[in-house]
This record gives C-alpha cells, sequence and structure tokens, in this order.
C-alpha cells in the first residue's frame, strides 16, 4: 500500500496576520485549497467528509505536547496518536491541527504561555502521515525570533523589573501605568522590513536591546502585565489598513486598549487605557469580534482617564483632638470642632432652680458626652427655669440659651480648600455620610457611580420610587443604592450600559457627572452655542450637558481650556458640583 504524505505550512511572519496554506496530496494531479487565518478561521470548500470522533478528542492532548515543546524551544515535535484521524480529504485536517494550535497557543493567564508562545514563535510547518489513506503521525518544525538563552535573559529582565518597581499591594490602575512608563520611557521603535525575523520581534528586543518592533514591545507588555497579575492580550488586526497589534488590559471588570509603541517617547497618554470607540483607525482581525470573545473580554465603553490629571492627594493628617470651650450667652452663639474634639459648654451666672439640655441632633453632639461624635450640624439649647422669678402666669422664669455648632470631618478642616463649604453643606443636608461612623470624608476617593446616583437623591429629598423593581442585574434589593438606581432611572437621569448593567461600582466620571445633573434638571437646551473646551466635540454625549453646565458655573474646567471629561471623579469634585447645582439651580 503506497503512503500518502501531507504537507502544510503555516508562517507566522510579523509583518502579516494574514496567512494562507496550501494542503497537497502527493502524487496528485490537484490540491485541495485553502486559507487557514491567525485568527482561527479555515475559508475553503468542505468535503463533506466525516472526521473521525477522535480527533476531538485527542486535539487537546497533542496541543499541549506542542505547547510543552514550544516553551522548550524545541525544534521539532513528532506526535503520534492511537487512532487514526484523518481520512482522504484535507479540509478537516486544516482544522483538526487548527485545534492543537489553539490549545497549544489558548490563553492561560501564564506570563510565558498563550500569546506570548505564539508571537515569539517566527513560524511552525507541520506534516502529516500515515499508511493508505488513514494517518497518525504530526510532526510540527518551529523556528523561533530569539535563541532559549535569549528568551530566558528577556524572562528575568522582566522579573526584575518588575521587582524594581514595588508594584506589591498597589491598585491595578496603578500597576498598569508604571509597566506602561517603563516601557515607554525605555524602549525606541525598530521599524523593520516585510517578512524578516530576530531578536526585535521578540521581548528580548524590547527588554534587553531597547529597540524593537511592536510585535517585541506588544510581548513586554503582554508579559510583564500578567506577570503584574493583570489580564492581558496580543490583539491583531490592522491600523489605518496596516498590519498590527496592540494590547488589552483588564481593569475594573472591564478590557482597555493600550498601544505601547504608539506612545514610546509621549508625554500625553494617548493611546493609554482607551475604549476601541476612542480608536477607530484600529480594526481587530476577526476572532477578537466574536460573541465569544466579547463574552470573556468585555471591552469597556469609555476610556480610563489617566489620573495624573487630577492626581489623589497625599494622605491628610488627622489632627490631635482638642478642646473646644464655650460659655452660653443670651444672643445665639456658634463653634465649630473637629470630630473627637472635646466640647465643653459653660452654663452662664445666673440665678435658677432647674436646668434642661437639648441637641436638635444628638447623633452629632449632645450634652454630657462632651465629645463631637461626627460630622454634621447641630444646636443645642440649654433652658433655666428661676422658681424665685415668675411669670405672669406664676410659673418658674425661663430663660433659653443656644449655640449652633458644626463638627468637621477629621480630613476636611481647611477653609481654603475648594470642597471645604461644599462638603459641610451637603453633610449638614444629610446628602453626604462619609466613612468610619461619619467622622473621614476621604476628598481624594474616586466617586462610584452608585455613590454619584445617592447623592442627587439624597438631594431631591431621597423620593419613593414608582416601582419596586430594578432591571440592573448587578444591582441587588440589599444595596443602599437600590431605590436611588430605580428613581435615577424612572426620571432619565441613567440608562446603564449597552450589556444591561449599571456597573455600580465604576467610577464616575466627569461627563457622566454633568450628564446626570443635566438630566435630573430635566435636559435644558444650552442659551449659547459657544463651547469654550477644546476637548469635547459636538458629537460627544455629553455636549449639550458640558455647554449647559458651564453656563450655569456647576462646571469650570481647567486652566489649559479642557473639560477632560474621561477624567474621574473624585469625592470633592463630586460634592462641589452638587453644591453649586443646589445653589445655581434649586436656588437654595
Amino acid at each position: 500500500m503506497n503512503k500518502l504524505f501531507f504537507k502544510l505550512a503555516t508562517f507566522i511572519m510579523a509583518a502579516s496576520f494574514v496567512l494562507t496554506a496550501m494542503p497537497v496530496i502527493a502524487g496528485s494531479d490537484s490540491a485541495v485549497k485553502a486559507e487557514v487565518r491567525d485568527d482561527g478561521t479555515v475559508i475553503g470548500t468542505d468535503s463533506g467528509e466525516e472526521v473521525y470522533t477522535e480527533a476531538d478528542s485527542t486535539a487537546d492532548k497533542a496541543g499541549l505536547k506542542l505547547r510543552k515543546a514550544v516553551k522548550n524551544f524545541d525544534s521539532k515535535i513528532t506526535i503520534t496518536f492511537d487512532k487514526p484521524f484523518y481520512d482522504k480529504t484535507g479540509f478537516e485536517f486544516n482544522s483538526f491541527v487548527q485545534k492543537i494550535k489553539d490549545k497549544a497557543f489558548e490563553h492561560t493567564g501564564k506570563p510565558g504561555e498563550g500569546d506570548y508562545l505564539r508571537w515569539t514563535l517566527s513560524y511552525i510547518n507541520y506534516t502529516a502521515w500515515g499508511k493508505g489513506q488513514y494517518w497518525n503521525k504530526i510532526q510540527f518544525t518551529m523556528k523561533y525570533h530569539v535563541t532559549k538563552s535569549q528568551d530566558a535573559d528577556a524572562k528575568k529582565k522582566a522579573d526584575d523589573t518588575i521587582t524594581s518597581l514595588k508594584l506589591s499591594g498597589k491598585k491595578d490602575y496603578d500597576k498598569i501605568k508604571a509597566i506602561y512608563d517603563y516601557i515607554t520611557k525605555n524602549v525606541t521603535y525598530y521599524k523593520s522590513s516585510s517578512g524578516t525575523s530576530g531578536a526585535s520581534y521578540a521581548m528580548y528586543g524590547a527588554l534587553c536591546k531597547k529597540k524593537a518592533t511592536w510585535q517585541g514591545i506588544d510581548l513586554a507588555v503582554y508579559y510583564m502585565m500578567l506577570k503584574a497579575g493583570i489580564d492581558c492580550r496580543i490583539i491583531t488586526g490592522n491600523r489605518t489598513g496596516e498590519s498590527y497589534a496592540w494590547n488589552i488590559v483588564k481593569i475594573g471588570g472591564e478590557y482597555y486598549y493600550l498601544d505601547a509603541t504608539s506612545d514610546l517617547g509621549a508625554k500625553d497618554y494617548s493611546y493609554f487605557l482607551k475604549c476601541p470607540n476612542s480608536l477607530g483607525q484600529y480594526s481587530p482581525n476577526y476572532i477578537y469580534t466574536t460573541d465569544d470573545f466579547k463574552k470573556k473580554y468585555p471591552m469597556a465603553t469609555m476610556d480610563y482617564y489617566l489620573k495624573i490629571a487630577t492626581p489623589t492627594p497625599t494622605e491628610i493628617p488627622i489632627p490631635t483632638p482638642k478642646k473646644v470651650e464655650y460659655t452660653m450667652k443670651e444672643e445665639e452663639g456658634s463653634i465649630t470642632a473637629v470630630c473627637g474634639d472635646k466640647i465643653m459648654l459653660h452654663m452662664p451666672d445666673l440665678p435658677h432652680s432647674s436646668i434642661e439640655w437639648t441637641s436638635t441632633n444628638p447623633n452629632v453632639y449632645k450634652f454630657l458626652d462632651d465629645c463631637a461624635k461626627m460630622a454634621g450640624q447641630t444646636k443645642v439649647t440649654v433652658i433655666y427655669y428661676d422658681a424665685s422669678n415668675k411669670d405672669a402666669n406664676g410659673n418658674p422664669a425661663e430663660t433659653r440659651l443656644s449655640v449652633n455648632i458644626t463638627v468637621l470631618y477629621k480630613d476636611v478642616t481647611k477653609t481654603n480648600d475648594f470642597w471645604y463649604a461644599p462638603t459641610n453643606y451637603l453633610t449638614a443636608k444629610d446628602v453626604v455620610k462619609g466613612y468610619e461612623n461619619q467622622t473621614l470624608f476621604k476628598p481624594g476617593n474616586d466617586c462610584t457611580r452608585a455613590q454619584m446616583l445617592t447623592f442627587m437623591w439624597r438631594l431631591a429629598g431621597s423620593p419613593e420610587p414608582k416601582s419596586d423593581k430594578c432591571q440592573f442585574p448587578d444591582v441587588k434589593s440589599s444595596d443602599y443604592y437600590y431605590k436611588p438606581v430605580i428613581w435615577a432611572v424612572e426620571n432619565g437621569i441613567t440608562t446603564g450600559y449597552d450589556d444591561g448593567t449599571f456597573k455600580p461600582k465604576n467610577v464616575c466620571t466627569r461627563a457622566q457627572t454633568v450628564t446626570f445633573l443635566w438630566r435630573m434638571a430635566g435636559k435644558p437646551a444650552p442659551e449659547s452655542k459657544t463651547n469654550k473646551f477644546k476637548d469635547v466635540k459636538e458629537k460627544d454625549y455629553f455636549y449639550k450637558a458640558t455647554l449647559w453646565a458651564s453656563e450655569k458655573k456647576i462646571l469650570a474646567g481647567y486652566s489649559d481650556g479642557t473639560f477632560r471629561p474621561q477624567g474621574l471623579c473624585l469625592r470633592r469634585q463630586m460634592v462641589t458640583f452638587l453644591y453649586k447645582y443646589d445653589k445655581n439651580i434649586n436656588k437654595k
């Protein structure tokens, strides 16, 4: 019986992501043609021949063997199957081999696997054979952009760099930015000729030689992000019509584009944590647009704004509790204390037979407790009864003395901070509650979407929603923001995301904040057509809201003429927006 030989070569080239393969059966006058793309799709004519069911059950095992060989930088591996896997035609074989490759290069979350293995390869070639029409052997032949020793050097450099960046215990955003900064500041771009290979296509070029193609840079980002605990992928496709690749990273449950190559040496982070809509010139290959991929890697619909625009202040020192003394007077007085201060109210030297003390908010301060317990306002009144002095009805004469007490958060005590008045104003109105039993405000913390709508709901008087059910699956009846979210939906303030969720823990952007307030006001049309913000375009969903908020002096913007719509809204900014809304719109 004559042997049939089948050979199919697939080349992974740095300059091209659409790869062709031609299966040829030796001794045949014709060939079965098929196009195998790197995204895993096979374009050709299905012969209708059935594939042995054993093929599906053995492809994963073969893929694991291939993965192990590539990780070891082996140049060749032959895999023998217990049962034949191929009968007569080549099209099913292409699909079977693709399953093996998919398993070998699947994303595992481990730095040296997945996309790292796929793109460290220069090419992979495979041959299948057996006896007669049945084949049971596949031999893979591999070449790499670098040697095993060079790859080991690159991994050591990456590991040492991660250690030097001191990322342990840091937030995901800070990890991503630290790695991104390191690469964009230390690597230069190497423009290669089409179809070439070498160190510049690998992480070795980026980290050890400090010069690489976008492929080498993407590999460095991929490896280092995963090493730091940040999920990351390499996305292939094209940019402005040319073959290209970039990364996606996960932060806050969503994935964002990263293109370190385009940001090399730059200071404006134009390609950092962007949503796909912001980089419309990027077109991913088909596999990255499937429903299955989107489910595994939900892409963000808005940019994750770079925090260097609104840096979190250094930790605010907490003042040492002090003693605040006040002698009650006939005219109504006022004093200010800080949570934890000891307030001592002294009685004046007046004749009396009995005394009665009252506090409008004993949670803030209660006489005899002495300590200022939480931020807010209260009015303390002392009533003196003088039995020796009768009123017209013969009752003991009554004298009332009052003092208004404002208790500040421990971290909001400086009157020159722009959020000082808004914070205390909204706390007094029970709009803002604070942390740690209302003793800390944490002005530099991010303001989440759940917090923002809750504050707006309280500012509106905490109205009861018409419905008792929320349309968002990620908002539960036990959540403190349950009623505020229902109310916001009923009043057209929020519609949620395209996937049907609300994402309560997402940080509220400046654009979302002014849009929420604009909708709360009834979507009034701006009086002016003039837009003073150079980063706000007429096509933006927040365009009218921004113009309106600027007119109403709710929004001031930055000194450089920008609004920074994707900037993350901090709690100090949030209370300022709400304070101005209440003063300028509600006229309070």
